[in-house]
């Protein structure tokens, strides 16, 4: 099967989806792998690194997307370049579909793409087996990040993370118990920190419980309860997800303007439209912006700051279901009914939409993945 490697060169994401190891075992089972010109530079991974490992580079965008029967990316191809790919291929991306436009969607469904959204593959004990390996690199990135923007010279309030003999630590509230959050109260924690991790499922406060002990506090999120624990706060950390829709704004405006100046929020749920009516996406160049006196900082890409590691944690998880996809499909089988995780993590097969809450958002027609497979 042909493989197609790409990235938007418009975007400053600097993280490829596989590495050079991942692409040599793909060659060596007989898939030709095609890599744009350029994919892996930033994450310290050279054209020739690959070339070594037995991929074809390729110059352009449209090259790529007519050589390429499966397209794996980072971040989703811009709305003019879907007309370039493939109908009926396999596109594999950060998709987060349910905050892209109207139309991207209905690019994709006019093309009669297979479109599988990291985000949302989903193994059969309910985990996101392929975005929790990002997730737990932003929640660490997070405080750090935290720890920059509450210095003085940025803006922030002038205080030290974890505190110092006789002064008092920051105080960091965390909205979301899951990979995210717990990977972001991992990290404040250990520099002393006082945390709160809040959420609305009690199981996975109790599973924060069991792994921090008393080092991290757990609440029970409500409308309430936020809007207070928000004005004590000097970091508020957004890591709310809801798989395959758009992210609950779960702290308004009025919250924001009640906070303490200068305190900091970063809203890690961005990139599924935010959970913070104030956050607006940013960039790697212009990441953070100040409003009601509160810094924001919401980056998309937020785990590109470290794209050699990212780049590498996605390659692991990602891998293999590339190549048993690649595998089943020169065999002549459909890989979506071998391989239940992919069938999860499917928004579009064959120009309908196979995931209920996407065609709930955009009122159209909703068809089960199991009747058109």
């Amino acid at each position: 099967m042909d493989i197609g490697i790409a990235y938007d060169t418009k975007k400053e994401d600097l993280r490829v989806p596989l590495s050079p190891g991942a692409v040599n075992t793909l060659v060596k089972n007989g898939h030709p792998v095609y890599l744009l010109k350029g994919a892996g530079e930033s994450s310290d991974f050279r054209d020739e690194d690959y070339i070594k490992k037995g991929a074809k580079i390729v110059y352009s965008e449209e090259e790529l997307y007519q050589r390429g029967k499966l397209i794996v990316t980072v971040t989703p191809p811009p709305v003019e370049t879907i007309p370039l790919i493939n109908s009926e291929s396999i596109l594999m991306s950060f998709l987060h579909l349910a905050a892209a436009s109207e139309k991207y969607l209905n690019e994709l469904l006019k093309k009669k793409i297979t479109a599988i959204g990291y985000e949302v593959i989903t193994d059969t004990s309910g985990e996101f087996p392929v975005l929790s390996s990002t997730s737990e690199i932003a929640g660490s990135l997070s405080i750090q990040i935290a720890a920059h923007y509450l210095q003085t010279n940025l803006g922030g309030k002038g205080i030290l993370l974890g505190g110092a003999p006789g002064i008092q630590p920051a105080r960091i509230l965390i909205i979301g118990a899951g990979s995210v959050g717990r990977a972001a109260a991992r990290a404040a924690s250990a520099l002393g920190a006082t945390v709160l991790i809040v959420d609305r499922d009690v199981k996975k406060l109790r599973l924060v419980e069991q792994h921090f002990r008393e080092r991290v506090a757990t609440g029970f999120s409500s409308a309430h309860s936020l809007a207070e624990w928000a004005k004590d706060a000097d970091v508020v950390i957004g890591a709310v997800y809801i798989k395959g829709a758009k992210t609950p704004v779960v702290i308004s405006e009025e919250v924001v303007a009640s906070m303490k100046k200068k305190s900091l929020i970063i809203d890690l749920a961005i990139d599924q439209g935010g959970c913070v009516a104030t956050s607006r996406p940013t960039t790697l160049k212009s990441p953070a912006y100040e409003y009601k006196g509160v810094i924001h900082y919401c980056v998309p890409n937020i785990t590109s700051l470290v794209a050699h590691s990212s780049s590498l944690s996605l390659s692991h998880v990602l891998f293999p279901y590339v190549l048993e996809i690649a595998d089943r499909a020169d065999r002549g089988e459909n890989f979506l009914k071998a391989i239940p995780d992919l069938a999860a993590g499917t928004y579009i097969h064959k120009g309908k939409i196979t995931m209920k809450v996407l065609a709930d958002f955009f009122k159209k027609e909703y068809s089960p993945i199991e009747s058109i497979l």
